[in-house]
Protein backbone atom coordinates (compact mmCIF):
# COMPACT_ATOMS: atom_id res chain seq x y z
CA UNK A 1 0.00 0.00 0.00
CA UNK A 2 1.26 3.44 -0.99
CA UNK A 3 0.10 6.26 1.29
CA UNK A 4 0.21 9.85 0.00
CA UNK A 5 -1.77 13.06 0.10
CA UNK A 6 0.00 16.03 -1.47
CA UNK A 7 0.97 17.40 -4.89
CA UNK A 8 4.71 16.63 -4.48
CA UNK A 9 3.95 13.06 -3.43
CA UNK A 10 1.74 12.47 -6.48
CA UNK A 11 4.45 13.84 -8.78
CA UNK A 12 7.28 11.87 -7.21
CA UNK A 13 5.25 8.65 -6.98
CA UNK A 14 3.96 8.95 -10.57
CA UNK A 15 6.75 6.89 -12.21
CA UNK A 16 6.63 4.34 -9.40
CA UNK A 17 2.88 3.64 -9.20
CA UNK A 18 2.57 1.83 -12.58
CA UNK A 19 5.62 -0.28 -11.71
CA UNK A 20 4.17 -1.15 -8.30
CA UNK A 21 0.85 -2.07 -9.97
CA UNK A 22 2.67 -4.34 -12.39
CA UNK A 23 4.96 -6.01 -9.86
CA UNK A 24 2.67 -6.39 -6.83
CA UNK A 25 -0.91 -6.47 -5.64
CA UNK A 26 -0.79 -2.74 -4.98
CA UNK A 27 -3.21 -0.34 -3.28
CA UNK A 28 -3.17 3.48 -3.10
CA UNK A 29 -4.52 5.40 -0.12
CA UNK A 30 -4.93 9.17 -0.56
CA UNK A 31 -5.10 11.13 2.70
CA UNK A 32 -6.67 14.29 1.23
CA UNK A 33 -4.04 16.59 2.77
CA UNK A 34 -4.11 18.53 -0.53
CA UNK A 35 -7.78 18.57 -1.46
CA UNK A 36 -7.93 21.47 -3.97
CA UNK A 37 -8.38 20.26 -7.56
CA UNK A 38 -5.33 22.29 -8.71
CA UNK A 39 -3.19 20.68 -6.01
CA UNK A 40 -4.34 17.05 -6.30
CA UNK A 41 -6.80 15.67 -8.85
CA UNK A 42 -5.24 17.50 -11.80
CA UNK A 43 -1.97 15.66 -11.22
CA UNK A 44 -3.59 12.21 -11.19
CA UNK A 45 -5.09 13.13 -14.58
CA UNK A 46 -1.92 14.69 -15.99
CA UNK A 47 0.24 11.67 -15.19
CA UNK A 48 -2.43 9.19 -16.29
CA UNK A 49 -2.58 7.58 -12.86
CA UNK A 50 -5.47 5.44 -11.76
CA UNK A 51 -7.75 6.63 -8.99
CA UNK A 52 -6.76 5.80 -5.40
CA UNK A 53 -8.33 2.70 -3.88
CA UNK A 54 -9.09 4.66 -0.70
CA UNK A 55 -9.56 8.39 -0.25
CA UNK A 56 -10.04 10.21 3.05
CA UNK A 57 -12.66 12.96 2.92
CA UNK A 58 -10.75 15.84 4.51
CA UNK A 59 -13.42 18.21 3.14
CA UNK A 60 -15.95 16.89 5.61
CA UNK A 61 -17.29 20.05 7.26
CA UNK A 62 -16.26 19.15 10.79
CA UNK A 63 -12.71 18.42 9.60
CA UNK A 64 -12.00 21.17 7.04
CA UNK A 65 -12.75 23.84 9.64
CA UNK A 66 -10.86 22.08 12.44
CA UNK A 67 -7.36 22.84 13.73
CA UNK A 68 -4.35 21.35 11.94
CA UNK A 69 -3.81 18.89 14.80
CA UNK A 70 -7.39 17.63 14.57
CA UNK A 71 -7.03 17.19 10.81
CA UNK A 72 -3.85 15.22 11.47
CA UNK A 73 -5.72 12.94 13.85
CA UNK A 74 -8.53 12.54 11.30
CA UNK A 75 -6.02 11.51 8.63
CA UNK A 76 -4.35 9.08 11.04
CA UNK A 77 -7.64 7.36 11.86
CA UNK A 78 -8.54 7.13 8.17
CA UNK A 79 -5.16 5.69 7.20
CA UNK A 80 -5.29 3.21 10.06
CA UNK A 81 -8.72 2.03 8.93
CA UNK A 82 -7.49 1.66 5.35
CA UNK A 83 -4.56 -0.46 6.50
CA UNK A 84 -6.89 -2.60 8.62
CA UNK A 85 -9.14 -3.20 5.61
CA UNK A 86 -6.36 -4.09 3.16
CA UNK A 87 -3.89 -5.78 5.53
CA UNK A 88 -0.86 -5.02 3.32
CA UNK A 89 2.52 -6.72 3.66
CA UNK A 90 4.28 -3.37 3.27
CA UNK A 91 3.30 0.29 3.51
CA UNK A 92 5.18 2.87 1.41
CA UNK A 93 5.51 6.57 2.22
CA UNK A 94 7.56 9.28 0.55
CA UNK A 95 9.18 12.39 1.92
CA UNK A 96 8.33 14.41 5.00
CA UNK A 97 4.68 15.51 4.77
CA UNK A 98 2.00 15.05 7.41
CA UNK A 99 0.53 12.39 5.12
CA UNK A 100 3.79 10.46 5.24
CA UNK A 101 3.95 10.88 9.02
CA UNK A 102 0.45 9.54 9.68
CA UNK A 103 1.09 6.74 7.20
CA UNK A 104 4.21 5.74 9.09
CA UNK A 105 2.59 5.96 12.51
CA UNK A 106 -0.48 4.01 11.42
CA UNK A 107 1.59 1.28 9.75
CA UNK A 108 3.79 0.88 12.80
CA UNK A 109 0.83 0.87 15.17
CA UNK A 110 -0.60 -2.05 13.18
CA UNK A 111 2.78 -3.83 12.91
CA UNK A 112 3.09 -3.43 9.15
CA UNK A 113 6.69 -2.96 7.89
CA UNK A 114 7.28 0.54 6.52
CA UNK A 115 9.20 1.60 3.41
CA UNK A 116 10.44 5.21 3.39
CA UNK A 117 11.38 6.77 0.05
CA UNK A 118 13.60 9.88 0.35
CA UNK A 119 15.08 8.64 3.62
CA UNK A 120 17.98 10.45 5.26
CA UNK A 121 17.38 14.05 4.16
CA UNK A 122 18.29 16.45 6.97
CA UNK A 123 18.12 20.23 7.31
CA UNK A 124 19.55 20.06 10.86
CA UNK A 125 16.76 22.44 11.92
CA UNK A 126 14.47 20.85 14.48
CA UNK A 127 12.14 23.86 14.38
CA UNK A 128 10.91 22.55 11.00
CA UNK A 129 7.91 20.18 11.24
CA UNK A 130 9.25 18.42 8.13
CA UNK A 131 12.56 17.69 9.86
CA UNK A 132 10.79 16.08 12.80
CA UNK A 133 8.64 14.07 10.40
CA UNK A 134 11.75 12.81 8.54
CA UNK A 135 13.47 11.67 11.70
CA UNK A 136 10.39 9.86 13.01
CA UNK A 137 9.78 8.13 9.67
CA UNK A 138 13.38 7.00 9.27
CA UNK A 139 13.30 5.47 12.74
CA UNK A 140 9.98 3.74 12.04
CA UNK A 141 11.07 2.25 8.72
CA UNK A 142 12.09 -1.29 7.88
CA UNK A 143 13.39 -0.40 4.41
CA UNK A 144 14.95 2.98 3.63
CA UNK A 145 15.55 4.29 0.11
CA UNK A 146 17.99 7.21 0.23
CA UNK A 147 18.22 9.67 -2.69
CA UNK A 148 21.97 10.32 -2.34
CA UNK A 149 25.15 9.19 -0.63
CA UNK A 150 24.90 12.15 1.76
CA UNK A 151 21.42 11.05 2.85
CA UNK A 152 22.78 7.56 3.49
CA UNK A 153 25.62 9.02 5.58
CA UNK A 154 23.09 11.03 7.61
CA UNK A 155 21.30 7.81 8.49
CA UNK A 156 24.53 6.09 9.53
CA UNK A 157 25.38 9.04 11.77
CA UNK A 158 22.06 8.44 13.56
CA UNK A 159 22.73 4.73 13.98
CA UNK A 160 20.45 3.61 11.13
CA UNK A 161 22.57 1.35 8.98
CA UNK A 162 20.38 -1.65 8.17
CA UNK A 163 18.35 -2.03 4.97
CA UNK A 164 19.43 1.37 3.61
CA UNK A 165 19.74 1.59 -0.19
CA UNK A 166 20.91 4.58 -2.26
CA UNK A 167 18.65 4.66 -5.33
CA UNK A 168 18.47 8.30 -6.43
CA UNK A 169 15.37 10.48 -6.40
CA UNK A 170 12.22 9.71 -8.40
CA UNK A 171 11.80 13.41 -9.24
CA UNK A 172 14.77 13.00 -11.59
CA UNK A 173 12.85 10.21 -13.33
CA UNK A 174 9.90 12.56 -13.80
CA UNK A 175 11.94 15.57 -14.96
CA UNK A 176 13.92 13.65 -17.54
CA UNK A 177 10.82 11.87 -18.82
CA UNK A 178 8.95 15.14 -19.45
CA UNK A 179 11.84 17.46 -20.29
CA UNK A 180 11.57 17.18 -24.08
CA UNK A 181 7.81 17.73 -24.07
CA UNK A 182 8.15 20.66 -21.66
CA UNK A 183 10.78 22.33 -23.84
CA UNK A 184 8.38 22.32 -26.79
CA UNK A 185 5.47 23.76 -24.78
CA UNK A 186 6.99 27.25 -24.33
CA UNK A 187 4.45 28.15 -21.65
CA UNK A 188 6.34 31.39 -20.91
CA UNK A 189 4.81 32.83 -24.09
CA UNK A 190 1.33 32.55 -22.53
CA UNK A 191 2.37 35.14 -19.95
CA UNK A 192 4.25 37.51 -22.26
CA UNK A 193 7.67 36.46 -20.95
CA UNK A 194 10.93 36.05 -22.86
CA UNK A 195 13.09 32.91 -22.42
CA UNK A 196 15.90 33.25 -19.86
CA UNK A 197 14.67 36.73 -18.97
CA UNK A 198 12.39 35.94 -16.03
CA UNK A 199 12.48 34.27 -12.62
CA UNK A 200 10.05 31.63 -11.35
CA UNK A 201 9.09 32.14 -7.69
CA UNK A 202 7.32 29.67 -5.37
CA UNK A 203 6.53 30.25 -1.69
CA UNK A 204 4.51 27.78 0.34
CA UNK A 205 6.47 26.60 3.39
CA UNK A 206 4.65 27.10 6.68
CA UNK A 207 7.46 29.12 8.26
CA UNK A 208 7.51 31.48 5.25
CA UNK A 209 3.75 32.03 5.13
CA UNK A 210 3.48 33.40 8.66
CA UNK A 211 2.23 37.00 8.61
CA UNK A 212 5.24 39.27 8.97
CA UNK A 213 7.74 36.87 7.37
CA UNK A 214 5.57 36.54 4.27
CA UNK A 215 5.09 40.30 4.01
CA UNK A 216 8.84 40.90 4.30
CA UNK A 217 9.54 38.43 1.51
CA UNK A 218 7.03 40.10 -0.79
CA UNK A 219 8.29 43.59 0.09
CA UNK A 220 11.68 42.48 -1.19
CA UNK A 221 10.15 41.01 -4.37
CA UNK A 222 8.27 44.25 -5.00
CA UNK A 223 11.58 46.16 -4.94
CA UNK A 224 13.14 43.93 -7.61
CA UNK A 225 11.48 45.96 -10.39
CA UNK A 226 14.22 45.16 -12.90
CA UNK A 227 13.49 41.41 -12.75
CA UNK A 228 10.31 39.98 -14.35
CA UNK A 229 8.94 37.19 -12.19
CA UNK A 230 6.06 34.76 -12.30
CA UNK A 231 4.54 33.27 -9.14
CA UNK A 232 2.21 30.25 -9.32
CA UNK A 233 0.49 31.01 -6.02
CA UNK A 234 -0.07 28.32 -3.42
CA UNK A 235 -3.61 28.49 -1.89
CA UNK A 236 -2.20 28.97 1.62
CA UNK A 237 0.11 31.76 0.47
CA UNK A 238 -2.73 33.55 -1.29
CA UNK A 239 -4.95 33.30 1.78
CA UNK A 240 -2.23 34.63 4.08
CA UNK A 241 -1.56 37.58 1.77
CA UNK A 242 -5.28 38.41 1.70
CA UNK A 243 -5.47 38.21 5.50
CA UNK A 244 -2.46 40.53 5.78
CA UNK A 245 -4.08 43.06 3.43
CA UNK A 246 -1.11 42.73 1.09
CA UNK A 247 -2.72 41.14 -1.96
CA UNK A 248 -3.71 44.29 -3.88
CA UNK A 249 -0.30 45.94 -3.47
CA UNK A 250 1.44 42.89 -4.96
CA UNK A 251 -0.91 42.33 -7.88
CA UNK A 252 -0.49 45.97 -8.93
CA UNK A 253 3.24 45.51 -9.54
CA UNK A 254 3.89 45.21 -13.28
CA UNK A 255 7.03 43.06 -12.94
CA UNK A 256 5.19 40.43 -10.86
CA UNK A 257 2.75 38.01 -12.50
CA UNK A 258 0.73 36.00 -10.00
CA UNK A 259 -1.02 33.01 -11.54
CA UNK A 260 -3.06 30.05 -10.31
CA UNK A 261 -1.37 26.73 -9.47
CA UNK A 262 -0.58 24.99 -12.76
CA UNK A 263 -0.12 21.51 -14.11
CA UNK A 264 3.27 19.87 -13.92
CA UNK A 265 4.18 20.06 -17.59
CA UNK A 266 3.34 23.77 -17.77
CA UNK A 267 5.36 24.47 -14.62
CA UNK A 268 8.30 22.38 -15.87
CA UNK A 269 8.28 24.37 -19.11
CA UNK A 270 8.28 27.65 -17.19
CA UNK A 271 11.17 26.54 -15.00
CA UNK A 272 13.18 25.09 -17.89
CA UNK A 273 13.06 28.39 -19.80
CA UNK A 274 13.64 30.67 -16.80
CA UNK A 275 16.91 32.39 -15.94
CA UNK A 276 16.64 31.06 -12.39
CA UNK A 277 14.17 30.02 -9.70
CA UNK A 278 13.56 31.48 -6.25
CA UNK A 279 11.86 28.97 -3.98
CA UNK A 280 11.39 27.51 -0.51
CA UNK A 281 10.47 24.09 -1.93
CA UNK A 282 12.75 21.12 -1.46
CA UNK A 283 11.39 19.40 -4.54
CA UNK A 284 12.03 22.39 -6.78
CA UNK A 285 15.65 22.50 -5.58
CA UNK A 286 15.94 18.93 -6.91
CA UNK A 287 14.15 19.77 -10.16
CA UNK A 288 16.37 22.81 -10.71
CA UNK A 289 19.63 20.85 -10.52
CA UNK A 290 18.12 18.21 -12.80
CA UNK A 291 17.11 20.82 -15.39
CA UNK A 292 20.40 22.72 -14.85
CA UNK A 293 18.57 25.88 -13.81
CA UNK A 294 20.20 28.11 -11.15
CA UNK A 295 18.33 28.02 -7.83
CA UNK A 296 18.00 30.55 -5.01
CA UNK A 297 16.43 29.21 -1.83
CA UNK A 298 14.28 31.32 0.49
CA UNK A 299 15.52 29.62 3.63
CA UNK A 300 18.42 29.73 6.06
CA UNK A 301 19.01 26.00 5.60
CA UNK A 302 18.03 23.13 3.34
CA UNK A 303 17.78 19.35 3.44
CA UNK A 304 19.21 19.34 -0.11
CA UNK A 305 22.74 20.24 0.98
CA UNK A 306 24.21 18.48 -2.06
CA UNK A 307 22.97 21.33 -4.25
CA UNK A 308 24.66 23.91 -2.02
CA UNK A 309 27.92 21.93 -1.95
CA UNK A 310 27.87 21.77 -5.76
CA UNK A 311 27.23 25.54 -5.85
CA UNK A 312 24.14 25.27 -8.00
CA UNK A 313 21.89 26.49 -5.17
CA UNK A 314 22.38 29.60 -3.04
CA UNK A 315 20.61 30.17 0.27
CA UNK A 316 19.36 33.77 0.38
CA UNK A 317 17.37 33.51 3.64
CA UNK A 318 14.10 35.32 4.30
CA UNK A 319 15.30 38.77 5.36
CA UNK A 320 14.59 41.47 2.75
CA UNK A 321 18.20 42.69 2.56
CA UNK A 322 19.49 39.13 2.02
CA UNK A 323 16.90 38.42 -0.67
CA UNK A 324 17.63 41.66 -2.53
CA UNK A 325 21.39 41.19 -2.34
CA UNK A 326 21.27 37.50 -3.26
CA UNK A 327 18.87 37.86 -6.19
CA UNK A 328 20.57 40.89 -7.73
CA UNK A 329 24.05 39.38 -7.40
CA UNK A 330 22.92 36.08 -8.94
CA UNK A 331 20.85 37.62 -11.74
CA UNK A 332 23.94 39.19 -13.26
CA UNK A 333 26.36 36.36 -12.46
CA UNK A 334 26.92 34.87 -15.92
CA UNK A 335 29.83 32.74 -14.71
CA UNK A 336 27.63 31.08 -12.06
CA UNK A 337 24.78 30.49 -14.51
CA UNK A 338 27.22 28.81 -16.91
CA UNK A 339 28.66 26.67 -14.12
CA UNK A 340 25.17 25.43 -13.18
CA UNK A 341 24.55 24.33 -16.75
CA UNK A 342 27.65 22.11 -16.62
CA UNK A 343 27.13 20.48 -13.21
CA UNK A 344 26.12 16.86 -12.69
CA UNK A 345 23.13 15.66 -10.72
CA UNK A 346 23.65 14.29 -7.18
CA UNK A 347 20.18 12.67 -7.22
CA UNK A 348 20.74 10.04 -9.87
CA UNK A 349 20.28 9.25 -13.53
CA UNK A 350 16.50 8.96 -13.87
CA UNK A 351 16.16 5.29 -12.93
CA UNK A 352 15.36 5.54 -9.22
CA UNK A 353 11.91 3.97 -9.67
CA UNK A 354 13.33 0.86 -11.34
CA UNK A 355 15.92 0.49 -8.58
CA UNK A 356 13.23 0.73 -5.91
CA UNK A 357 11.10 -1.92 -7.60
CA UNK A 358 14.13 -4.18 -8.05
CA UNK A 359 14.98 -3.94 -4.35
CA UNK A 360 11.37 -4.49 -3.31
CA UNK A 361 11.21 -7.62 -5.47
CA UNK A 362 14.54 -8.82 -4.10
CA UNK A 363 13.64 -8.16 -0.48
CA UNK A 364 9.89 -8.85 -0.44
CA UNK A 365 10.21 -12.40 0.89
CA UNK A 366 12.84 -11.28 3.37
CA UNK A 367 10.76 -8.40 4.74
CA UNK A 368 7.73 -10.61 5.29
CA UNK A 369 9.77 -12.56 7.83
CA UNK A 370 10.98 -9.44 9.66
CA UNK A 371 9.32 -8.17 12.82
CA UNK A 372 8.36 -4.50 12.39
CA UNK A 373 11.21 -2.36 13.65
CA UNK A 374 9.04 0.59 14.68
CA UNK A 375 10.95 2.80 17.08
CA UNK A 376 12.62 -0.21 18.65
CA UNK A 377 16.30 -0.96 18.21
CA UNK A 378 17.04 -2.43 21.59
CA UNK A 379 20.77 -2.74 21.00
CA UNK A 380 20.85 1.06 20.69
CA UNK A 381 18.73 1.61 23.76
CA UNK A 382 15.60 2.91 22.02
CA UNK A 383 12.12 2.46 23.39
CA UNK A 384 9.50 0.42 21.54
CA UNK A 385 6.66 2.04 19.63
CA UNK A 386 4.10 0.35 21.88
CA UNK A 387 5.47 2.25 24.85
CA UNK A 388 4.96 5.67 23.27
CA UNK A 389 2.26 5.17 20.62
CA UNK A 390 -0.63 6.33 22.80
CA UNK A 391 1.31 9.42 23.88
CA UNK A 392 2.21 10.37 20.32
CA UNK A 393 -1.37 10.22 19.12
CA UNK A 394 -2.98 11.90 22.11
CA UNK A 395 -0.47 14.74 21.88
CA UNK A 396 -1.50 15.27 18.24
Amino acid sequence: MSIMGTRPEIIKMSPLIPLLDEAFDHRILYTGQHYDYEMSEVFFREFGLRKPDHRIDILAEEVSEASPNKRLCFMFCGVKEGIRLERPDLCIVLGDTDSALVGGLAASALHVPLVHIEAGLRSLDMAMPEERNRIVLDNLSTLLFAPSTLASKNLRCEGIDRNVHVVGNTIVDVCLRFRSEASKLKSYEWYGLAPKEYMVVTIHRESNTRGETLCKIFRALMKLREIPMIIPIHPRTRQKLLEAGFWTAITEKSHIKIVKPMGYLEFLSLMLNSRMVLTDSGGIQEEAVTLKVPCLTLRENTERWETVQLRVNRLVGVKPEGILRGVRRSWGDEEWIKKVSNTGNPYGDGHASERIISKLRELSDFTKSLPPIGLSMSEKGRVTLSEVDGGLISNS
